[in-house]
Protein backbone atom coordinates (compact mmCIF):
# COMPACT_ATOMS: atom_id res chain seq x y z
CA UNK A 1 0.00 0.00 0.00
CA UNK A 2 0.91 3.77 -0.97
CA UNK A 3 2.17 5.74 1.94
CA UNK A 4 1.86 9.92 1.55
CA UNK A 5 5.81 10.52 3.07
CA UNK A 6 4.30 14.08 4.65
CA UNK A 7 2.14 12.00 7.02
CA UNK A 8 4.55 9.37 7.59
CA UNK A 9 7.14 11.99 8.33
CA UNK A 10 4.57 13.61 10.58
CA UNK A 11 4.10 10.48 13.03
CA UNK A 12 7.98 10.27 13.44
CA UNK A 13 8.38 13.86 14.52
CA UNK A 14 5.74 13.64 17.11
CA UNK A 15 7.54 10.08 18.14
CA UNK A 16 10.46 12.07 18.15
CA UNK A 17 8.71 14.45 20.17
CA UNK A 18 7.94 12.49 22.78
CA UNK A 19 11.70 10.24 23.21
CA UNK A 20 12.98 14.11 24.18
CA UNK A 21 10.20 15.07 26.37
CA UNK A 22 11.15 11.62 28.16
CA UNK A 23 14.84 12.69 27.72
CA UNK A 24 15.31 9.09 25.48
CA UNK A 25 16.79 11.43 22.99
CA UNK A 26 19.34 14.58 23.57
CA UNK A 27 18.74 17.68 21.82
CA UNK A 28 21.06 17.41 19.22
CA UNK A 29 20.15 13.96 18.10
CA UNK A 30 16.30 15.53 18.21
CA UNK A 31 17.59 17.73 15.49
CA UNK A 32 19.36 16.02 13.16
CA UNK A 33 16.55 13.56 13.42
CA UNK A 34 13.81 16.05 12.23
CA UNK A 35 16.05 17.00 9.57
CA UNK A 36 16.05 13.69 8.46
CA UNK A 37 12.43 13.48 7.64
CA UNK A 38 12.79 15.67 5.13
CA UNK A 39 10.31 15.29 1.88
CA UNK A 40 10.96 15.85 -1.34
CA UNK A 41 7.68 16.49 -3.35
CA UNK A 42 6.63 15.01 -6.66
CA UNK A 43 8.31 18.40 -8.26
CA UNK A 44 11.77 18.01 -6.57
CA UNK A 45 10.88 20.66 -3.69
CA UNK A 46 12.59 20.08 -0.57
CA UNK A 47 9.96 20.09 2.82
CA UNK A 48 11.11 20.16 6.06
CA UNK A 49 9.06 20.10 9.62
CA UNK A 50 10.85 22.84 11.70
CA UNK A 51 12.15 20.84 15.15
CA UNK A 52 10.74 22.88 17.47
CA UNK A 53 7.34 23.95 15.82
CA UNK A 54 6.58 21.17 14.11
CA UNK A 55 5.62 23.04 10.83
CA UNK A 56 5.96 22.29 7.58
CA UNK A 57 8.79 24.30 5.45
CA UNK A 58 9.43 24.58 1.47
CA UNK A 59 12.85 25.17 0.62
CA UNK A 60 12.60 27.92 -2.00
CA UNK A 61 15.48 30.31 -3.85
CA UNK A 62 17.59 28.89 -0.81
CA UNK A 63 15.40 30.17 1.52
CA UNK A 64 13.11 28.35 3.84
CA UNK A 65 9.00 29.12 3.33
CA UNK A 66 6.32 28.29 6.08
CA UNK A 67 3.86 25.88 3.82
CA UNK A 68 1.34 23.33 3.71
CA UNK A 69 2.11 20.87 1.59
CA UNK A 70 0.95 18.84 -1.20
CA UNK A 71 -1.01 16.30 0.64
CA UNK A 72 -2.32 13.47 -1.17
CA UNK A 73 -5.60 11.44 -0.38
CA UNK A 74 -4.46 7.75 -0.22
CA UNK A 75 -7.07 5.17 -1.46
CA UNK A 76 -7.56 2.81 1.76
CA UNK A 77 -8.92 -0.05 -0.79
CA UNK A 78 -5.52 -0.05 -3.60
CA UNK A 79 -3.07 2.60 -1.98
CA UNK A 80 -3.36 4.74 -4.64
CA UNK A 81 -2.23 8.39 -4.42
CA UNK A 82 -5.54 10.50 -5.58
CA UNK A 83 -5.42 14.72 -5.78
CA UNK A 84 -6.59 16.56 -2.96
CA UNK A 85 -9.82 17.58 -5.41
CA UNK A 86 -10.92 13.88 -5.74
CA UNK A 87 -13.75 12.31 -4.10
CA UNK A 88 -13.42 8.95 -5.66
CA UNK A 89 -10.35 7.01 -6.34
CA UNK A 90 -9.07 7.11 -10.09
CA UNK A 91 -7.57 3.90 -10.01
CA UNK A 92 -10.41 1.84 -8.55
CA UNK A 93 -13.30 4.33 -7.78
CA UNK A 94 -13.37 3.83 -3.75
CA UNK A 95 -14.73 6.52 -1.78
CA UNK A 96 -11.29 8.69 -0.35
CA UNK A 97 -11.39 9.29 3.50
CA UNK A 98 -11.32 13.78 3.77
Amino acid sequence: MAIDPFAEAEVRYNSLVEERRIGSLQPRAFRVAVRDLAVLDSEGRRWMLGPEDGIWYRRENERWLQADPPRRLVCPSCGHHNLGRHSFCVECGHRLNR
